[in-house]
């Protein structure tokens, strides 16, 4: 190009770049939709943890049914003597009992938990390895919404391994006389289906459970009571032993929103809502003396936990 006497150089092109404002027009909208995003990404996750917790219960429930194929019943609540004589405290709960069925006998093993058959007042966990072991955290009685520590520290043979799944003592056992129930799933009256086999307890809002049973039976086993999540007064952070009235500490409940899962004597898991009829006259605390109509109620959730109250209801 020939440049003329009079005519300017030409000027080099400059880039051009985001101003500052466009800059923070682009920081806000992508906070927006972070933010837009963020709800579904939870409930995403929680959906997630709700069908790993809702398989937890299922294998569980396979596990207790594993032994009744065994010992021809159900595990008992808290390992005793069938004639209640012998009760080790702490000692050995339903969740230690179907270990083997569970894929976790290597555990078992190095518990050394006992034959049901032939239980003594020395055979809770005692020796340093019996206690190591029964710090381990298994996979398959936490529910991954849960976002309590390893160990119990509620008050019940503090340093055991946490747990958030209780059993139905009603159906496990040991009843009021600390005998054991030896019932099986064709011996509940009210049909299995019909009848609260494990729940769900959270270690968040309540003191959770343990896989070895503490000096507590909250340690083991839920009640309907007056109704499911139970949350404390504003202000406490969790239930403390002794300090309920009500003794909430043996509720069902979970970390998930709206309601408790629950695996039935028959195997199935449902979902069962925070609005579910329950007795008011109930409390936590109270333990039928019997498990027949002498200690019936109209009312649903009560209906699923006893097993021989003779008013089966079925929910879908």
């Amino acid at each position: 190009m020939q440049i003329l006497p009079n005519m300017p150089p030409p000027r080099p092109q400059r880039r051009r770049g985001f101003t500052l404002i466009e800059l923070l027009v682009v920081i806000a909208i992508i906070a927006i939709l972070i933010g837009m995003l963020l709800p579904a990404v939870q409930k995403v996750r929680e959906a997630a943890n709700r069908t790993k917790c809702q398989n937890n219960l299922k294998n569980i429930a396979l596990g207790c049914h594993l032994y009744q194929d065994t010992y021809k019943k159900f595990p008992t609540g808290w390992l005793c003597a069938a004639d209640g004589s012998v009760q080790p405290n702490p000692g050995w709960s339903w969740a230690t009992l179907i270990m083997p069925y569970i894929e976790q006998g290597n555990l078992y093993g190095t518990l050394g938990v006992p034959s049901p058959t032939n239980v003594s007042t020395t055979d809770g966990p005692q020796s340093p390895t019996q206690i190591a072991a029964a710090k381990t955290k298994v996979g398959l009685y936490r529910c991954p919404s849960d976002i309590m520590g390893d160990l119990n520290s509620g008050g019940f043979s503090t340093g055991f391994a946490t747990s958030n799944y209780v059993c139905n003592r009603e159906v496990f056992g040991p009843d009021v006389n600390a005998a054991a129930t030896n019932l099986s799933a064709d011996r509940i009256r009210d049909g299995a289906s019909n009848t609260i086999l494990i729940g769900e307890r959270d270690g968040v809002f309540n003191v959770a459970a343990m896989w070895v049973r503490g000096s507590s039976t909250a340690s083991f086993e839920g009640r309907p009571g007056l109704g499911l999540n139970p949350r404390p007064p504003v202000g406490t952070a969790a239930f403390t032993i002794g300090n309920n009235p009500k003794d909430e500490r043996l509720a069902y409940s979970s970390a998930h929103t709206g309601g408790v899962q629950f695996a039935m004597g028959d195997g199935r898991v449902i979902f069962i809502t925070d609005t579910i009829d329950t007795d008011p006259a109930d409390t936590y605390a109270a333990f039928p003396a019997r498990y027949n109509a002498a200690g019936a109620t109209s009312y649903t959730l009560q209906k699923l936990q006893h097993p021989n109250d003779r008013l089966p209801v079925v929910i879908d």
